[in-house]
């Protein structure tokens, strides 16, 4: 009964800890996928002031075309070093997630198998005491 208790405890702390890393998981979600849709933001931008500028023979002569190629340029440069450091802090607190969760499962799956062995001593105790 001992070894049952120190198991449902220990699956406990067990579970308690993969919540605590599923919970640091969620920041660096919501930060990769606000990366993400900033540079499919600024992607339609550039397709549309493209198709602008095509035609736009005014901003091509005061060079701001070369202007606004460059602050693109930059801008998703920068979203993509952001999008590479949140994409490394991604993979490390998923790999830690996946380490929390085997070992809740572990435990878990100990701690089952200790009720049916249990259940099983307490079956097969009732049978004797039954036969006898």
């Amino acid at each position: 009964m001992k070894k049952k208790k120190m198991l449902d405890q220990m699956a406990a702390v067990t579970h308690a800890q993969y919540l605590r890393e599923h919970a640091r998981v969620k920041p660096v979600l919501d930060e990769e996928a606000r990366l993400r849709g900033q540079l499919n933001k600024l992607q339609q931008r550039v397709l549309e002031t493209r198709a602008q500028a095509d035609g736009d023979h005014a901003m091509k002569a005061l060079g701001a075309d070369l202007l606004w190629e460059g602050w693109h340029t930059r801008t998703r440069r920068e979203l993509n070093m952001e999008l590479a450091k949140v994409t490394a802090r991604k993979l490390m607190a998923m790999d830690k997630l996946r380490k929390s969760f085997g070992r809740k499962t572990a435990i878990e799956d100990m701690a089952k198998a200790e009720q049916k062995r249990i259940r099983m001593a307490r079956i097969k105790a009732l049978q004797e005491n039954l036969l006898s």
